[in-house]
């Protein structure tokens, strides 16, 4: 099964920045969320959805949260989100 591959940026010790991994960073829409450490565990932010935080046990749980399906991608670079 194919996955869609995310850039993961560091923006301070314990949080990252999440996007669609080679997106045009010019386009705003490929930027997907973030992603905090608090508390022995991870805090996701989806971007669209203020407030709405995600609690995952593991970063790569918290990354799941955010990566989309293969077949969506192409929307959400052109600014259709679900």
């Amino acid at each position: 099964m194919e996955t869609v591959e995310l850039d993961v940026i560091p923006i301070d010790d314990h949080g990252w920045r999440v996007s669609i991994h080679g997106a045009d960073r010019a386009n705003p829409f490929g930027l997907l969320g973030f992603v905090s450490q608090v508390d022995g565990g991870f805090e996701v932010c989806i971007i669209g959805h203020p407030g709405d935080a995600i609690a995952a046990p593991t970063l790569e749980a918290a990354l799941d949260v955010l990566r989309p399906q293969p077949d969506e991608v192409e929307a959400i670079l052109e600014g259709v989100r679900h």
